[in-house]
């Protein structure tokens, strides 16, 4: 009887701890910030991005920059899904073709995936571009990008432009690498031409705008936003 006893007792704890082990766990459900910005990360996590907008988002890094692959008599548009919509750029491959090239070589290795836009200031440039969201990260290299020539206005509304660290007035400054800022307004158009703008927003400047509204009021180095907006992929078509 004893035997009998503990052969049950042990088929008890066996069975129990198969079912512990093998029983479906659900997924615990994320914890969202409250109002606009819980509903935005919702959308980029849906996206696959990580639940934090402060999250790194990548771990990429080239030692060099890529090689010219692009075609500069080919037309290439970057489709840029946001968690508020999409935009679309018409790349700029004549006039720069390495910037133009760089960009495409990112996208296409999804290094612009998740990536927020970190420096948000309103009629000024919604930028992005840094994986590490803090302003100071990039692809791992650098490169020279010209200026372009003067003009007024200098960056028309809607151009896309890189983001370089060299100090103003610098020739062909290599400093660029993955950050690149959208003119939004006024501000933007008139900056100096220290800048590549390797493309023009052709369609959904209304979705550029919109993460603009979400933008600090001073056209300072941080512009911290109000709001997290977060690029959730870029697609290129030749």
């Amino acid at each position: 009887m004893r035997s009998s006893i503990t052969v049950a007792i042990i088929a008890v704890v066996v069975v129990g701890s198969v079912f512990l082990i093998t029983r479906h766990h659900s997924p615990k459900t994320p914890t969202l910030p409250p109002g606009e910005q819980g509903k935005l990360d919702a959308i980029a996590i849906k996206a696959g991005c990580p639940t934090s907008p402060q999250t790194r988002v990548n771990t990429l890094s080239f030692k060099v920059p890529p090689p010219l692959t692009i075609s500069t008599t080919a037309t290439y548009t970057a489709t840029v899904k946001t968690d508020v919509g999409s935009f679309v750029i018409a790349l700029n491959t004549k006039d720069y073709p390495v910037a133009a090239n760089n960009f495409v070589f990112l996208a296409t290795h999804k290094f612009y995936n998740c990536v927020i836009f970190h420096r948000v200031v309103k009629d000024f440039i919604d930028q992005t571009g840094d994986p590490t969201g803090t302003g100071a990260g990039g692809p791992g290299y650098k490169f020279t990008a010209p200026a372009p020539p003067a003009a007024t206005p200098q960056y028309p509304l809607g151009s896309v432009v890189y983001a370089n660290s060299d100090s103003p007035g610098s020739a062909n400054p290599k400093s660029n690498g993955s950050q690149f800022f959208i003119v939004t307004g006024p501000e933007g158009e008139s900056l100096p031409a220290y800048y590549a703008p390797f493309g023009q927003v052709t369609s959904g400047m209304s979705v550029v705008q919109k993460i603009n509204q979400a933008g600090s009021a001073a056209t300072n180095e941080a512009g911290k936003p109000t709001l997290y907006h977060r690029v959730l992929s870029v697609t290129i078509k030749e």
